[in-house]
């Protein structure tokens, strides 16, 4: 029997009720302090008893103070699930942090546990969620973006929040001797077998090989490096050709090539693995306000920005287009692009863009910026540079647990506002399907990390992918329409009004007064719910007398 999956549309006000539930009278634990009227949760948890009426969505009110550095994250667990974090920024006053969470009706527990500790609550608030609508830039950010690119945002954007594209990351493309295709890397040929032959739609690559000590060293054409490079390439267009949409990003090794790492200084890595390149070192002032062009620091960065273009330009020589997420969870600051703070890595950002689009003359880009959790907005480059936005997760400590992490998509809106779309750009388990929709998580898509990330009792399991790849509501590489077969939308439809989510039977619905069309505004002769379910699989709108507006997908 087909599913049905209804968002119902309430265009009317909220009635506005709030309720605070002290720090001081939670149940605290290990060294959570109280102090006046407010908690020091330096160490510990804070545990939460709260009621509501009914079950749904709820906006989480945190009044927190944080004068210890830094941004500080802690994990958010509600009824005894983790349900994500709150990244809780410096401030120099009290301050409200908000999320979103799932709560029963009756009796919940909401607890803030320690990730880092070392910030202040006075209290929590539980108010009505009220879903703030996307009104999603219709354009690439580059005014001469390709058509290739421009048919796989469109996708994309047709696709935001109706269903969830499925991705994953690869690891070995040279595996032994085996052929250097789709189904024989190891994450996807485990995916498939899990899941009666399902494939990636997105699949994950790296151009951590293209540059660095190890490949300056090498020397030859048939190094292993360069091999590895070359094989994400290929895979890059086989995935393209079979409809679906290549993902590169790029764990930058030091410039100047004297270690072979990329992980900063401070960062929880093998030694071997970090570096000590200094990007403040190419710019004019420790500010990094602007680039010393002379200086050899800023010209080895250049370098091998060029040696990483030649490949991107040999795809789009090729027809293929690209999500590109470059030096990414920066504000974290494991990585040397993000250990000398967010101005340097904006310039580093934008230098990046404007060497590809503008000297490079690549328009088969799609910009990916991620944000770690929200609480970075001085580290974003800017609407005129990023396309999405994504949100690296994993669990700490590890833990399977497929909830929507809709508090870490509502963070994200917050943050960075409604008109960039939303995707889990890394991450471990994988968010349910049946999670996603009830909680109204609209990822654009999502991408477990390769080998334990992917098959893992930790993370996700033969049975896992077998149901989230078998969903109605995630898109398989066999699902896709193929990129010579797509048509642009001409006019893209986006909710503009205040809404609250909730789940019908449209079996109930008396479709003699309603009416349905399709996402292009055309009217669809519909008379029954068994009329209904005959139509092809897609997006529909009802509308009822009643002056409500229902989105239905099968």
């Amino acid at each position: 029997m087909k599913q049905f999956f209804l968002l119902m549309l309430v265009f009317s006000s909220i009635s506005a009720f709030a309720t605070q539930y002290p720090a001081t009278s939670a149940t605290r634990g290990d060294d959570a302090a109280v102090n006046g009227n407010y908690v020091e949760m330096k160490d510990g948890s804070l545990t939460f008893s709260v009621s509501v009426t009914s079950r749904g969505m709820y906006e989480l009110v945190v009044r927190y103070r944080q004068t210890y550095g830094d941004k500080k994250e802690q994990n958010l667990v509600v009824n005894g699930s983790n349900a994500g974090k709150l990244v809780f920024p410096q401030t120099s006053a009290w301050a409200d942090l908000k999320s979103v969470v799932s709560l029963n009706q009756g009796s919940n527990t909401v607890a803030i546990t320690k990730d880092w500790g070392w910030v202040d609550i006075q209290y929590i608030e539980i108010n009505p969620h009220e879903n703030t609508p996307f009104n999603l830039d219709k354009s690439l950010v580059n005014p001469s973006a390709n058509e290739a690119a421009k048919k796989i945002f469109a996708f994309m954007q047709e696709n935001f929040q109706k269903k969830v594209i499925s991705g994953v990351m690869t690891e070995a493309v040279l595996s032994g001797n085996n052929a250097v295709t789709l189904n024989n890397q190891e994450e996807i040929s485990f995916i498939r077998q899990s899941s009666s032959n399902k494939t990636p739609a997105l699949v994950g690559f790296d151009f951590m090989h293209a540059t660095g000590k190890e490949m300056e060293n090498a020397g030859t054409t048939g190094n292993w490096f360069k091999n590895y490079t070359s094989a994400t390439v290929s895979l890059a267009k086989e995935l393209y050709q079979r409809g679906g949409i290549p993902a590169y990003s790029w764990h930058w090794r030091d410039p100047l090539k004297n270690e072979k790492g990329f992980y900063s200084p401070s960062a929880d890595a093998d030694n071997s693995d970090k570096t000590n390149f200094d990007l403040t070192t190419a710019c004019t002032n420790l500010n990094c306000t602007a680039w010393n062009t002379s200086s050899m620091p800023y010209q080895k960065m250049v370098e091998d920005i060029d040696i990483v273009a030649d490949y991107l330009k040999e795809l789009q020589d090729a027809g293929v287009a690209v999500l590109w997420r470059p030096i990414h969870e920066a504000s974290g600051g494991w990585f040397w692009w993000g250990y000398k703070g967010a101005a340097a890595y904006k310039l580093l950002y934008k230098l990046i863009f404007d060497r590809l689009t503008t000297h490079h003359g690549l328009n088969n880009l799609i910009w990916v910026w991620d944000s770690q959790g929200g609480g970075d907005p001085d580290w974003y480059p800017g609407n005129n540079y990023v396309d999405i936005i994504g949100r690296d997760f994993y669990y700490y400590p590890a833990v399977k647990n497929h909830a929507s992490l809709i508090g870490e998509f509502e963070a994200l809106k917050n943050a960075f506002g409604t008109t960039k779309m939303i995707a889990l750009t890394e991450n471990g388990s994988v968010p349910y399907p049946e999670n996603l929709i009830d909680d109204g998580a609209g990822w654009s898509y999502f991408m477990p990390w390769y080998r334990e990330w992917t098959n893992s009792p930790t993370h996700n399991v033969a049975s896992d992918w077998d149901k989230i790849m078998n969903h109605e509501y995630v898109i398989t590489l066999e699902d896709m329409p193929g990129w010579n077969n797509y048509e642009i939308p001409i006019t893209p439809i986006h909710p503009s009004t205040p809404q609250t989510s909730q789940r019908i039977n449209l079996a109930t619905l008396d479709f003699s007064t309603a009416k349905v069309y399709d996402m292009r505004g055309n009217r669809v002769s519909v008379n029954s719910f068994e009329n209904l379910k005959g139509l092809p699989a897609g997006v529909y709108i009802v509308k009822t007398p009643a002056g409500r507006t229902l989105y239905t997908s099968k």
